[in-house]
């Protein structure tokens, strides 16, 4: 079996590349069963929420990598290469590893029906004690109370922003997504977000019935931001008994204060000492989060934003960074994704729209997101490919911001089209230059 067969076997499982739940955690403990329980060699910390949740994540594998650690980092979806979703000490697994794992799983994975993301989920937590890691960060995939990185006792849970999104799998409610997403508390101590009021009365409410010590944004914690510019943000974090200043943040956007807390907070609980946070914050790196590049006569960001309080977000992340500047937005959204949303939230900075599809077969047809934007937007255009709709967007030189946001997968697209290979993003800053793009 070749690495390109072992991929296409896993996205031929259940659920494909979408993380789907399945009532029940059976499947995924029987897999960890049968590989002789690889999640109880190594502590465990896992992250939760809705937004963010994978930029908490790289950062505190970051910091725990620069206080000594061998560390693991298991998160979805992949932007370019499957191989990013499972990584140890921020390089991504080997080719032959996916084939060897894929293998062996091949026969009990069969007969118990598992899901793509369940197996892959326990593909990557034998790959972690294969390689003796120390600790292991994972990234809820969908909810979390049956997500298939509910596994093990925690030493530390973190769940970042908590809004509406898979609300046909979750609940139609934030209280009622809370719940789901809050069943992850069971263990160490939680770290949260500042959140909705009832968001937080459930996150309050779970902590205190399974005696789980509870940390909390805008109550225990705080972060302020003391300098943002094109190189990245400068931070004072707080909790109880102690308070850390000129943290250096590689990553823009007006949500990642929010989540280098969380990260930062997680890791003093951990253990990790100032130097190492101070040094692991500064490199972090998380691609397709409001990711800046160079194009010829301007910029081009990169977001992932995929849901209403995603798009809203990066709305205000472009209005702090670049002012009144005129945004072409390159959106492409999947179809069970609230697309109405998500471009009400950008239609108010947005001098132009060209609208695709991404490579995902979930993809929303152009035709039905056109519907949708409101005449007030300016032009709307629409485009075959990702490849064509960057050209399209670079092609006014009055507008000098592209951005290209809506779905992860459009920007995996996006990325893949850049660079011109599959190969797998770096989680080390300064790896997103790629110097001049559309030249």
């Amino acid at each position: 079996m070749t690495y390109a067969e072992a991929v296409a076997r896993l996205l031929a499982l259940r659920g494909g590349e979408h993380a789907g739940m399945r009532p029940g955690l059976e499947r995924i403990e029987t897999l960890l069963e049968a590989l002789g329980h690889p999640e109880q060699r190594y502590r465990l910390v896992q992250v939760g929420g809705t937004n963010g949740k994978g930029s908490v994540a790289a950062m505190l594998a970051a910091m725990l990598r620069s206080a000594g650690q061998r560390v693991g980092l298991y998160t979805s979806p992949h932007l370019v290469s499957f191989r990013e979703r499972i990584r140890v000490d921020g390089e991504p697994i080997a080719e032959d590893a996916v084939v060897d794992g894929v293998d062996a799983l091949g026969t009990l994975v069969a007969r118990l029906d598992a899901t793509m993301f369940e197996t892959t989920t326990a593909l990557g937590l034998d790959h972690f004690a294969r390689e003796a890691v120390d600790v292991a960060v994972l990234e809820v995939g969908l909810g979390g109370r049956l997500d298939a990185t509910t596994v093990g006792t925690p030493e530390a849970v973190v769940i970042a922003r908590i809004d509406l999104d898979h609300q046909a799998v979750l609940g139609a409610t934030l209280a009622e997504i809370a719940a789901e997403k809050a069943a992850i508390i069971r263990g160490g101590v939680a770290v949260c977000a500042a959140q909705a009021p009832e968001a937080e009365r459930v996150l309050v409410e779970r902590a205190a019935a399974v005696r789980v010590p509870l940390l909390l944004e805008g109550r225990e914690l705080s972060v302020a931001v003391e300098r943002r510019g094109p190189e990245g943000q400068r931070l004072t974090c707080a909790g109880p008994g102690w308070r850390m200043s000129g943290l250096e943040l590689g990553m823009l956007g007006t949500f990642q204060p929010s989540n280098a807390l969380l990260a930062v907070a997680t890791a003093r609980q951990l253990g990790v000492r100032e130097a190492a946070i101070h040094d692991g914050l500064a490199r972090a790196w998380w691609p397709g989060r409001f990711q800046i590049l160079r194009r010829e006569g301007g910029l081009l960001v990169l977001d992932g934003a995929h849901n209403p309080a995603g798009a809203r977000a990066l709305a205000a992340s472009l209005r702090e960074t670049f002012g009144d500047r005129r945004v072409t937005f390159v959106v492409g959204i999947l179809r069970d994704k609230d697309a109405a949303g998500i471009i009400g939230a950008l239609a108010p900075i947005a001098d132009r729209f060209v609208l695709v599809a991404s490579s995902s077969p979930r993809a929303a047809a152009v035709e039905a997101l056109r519907a949708l934007v409101p005449a007030s937007a300016g032009r709307v255009e629409v485009a075959g490919t990702p490849g064509d709709a960057l050209a399209l967007a670079a092609r006014i030189a009055t507008t000098p911001i592209v951005c290209v946001a809506g779905s992860l997968s459009l920007i995996g697209d996006v990325l893949r089209h850049v660079a011109g290979s599959d190969q797998p993003c770096s989680l080390e800053r300064g790896a997103e230059s790629m110097g001049l793009l559309f030249s």
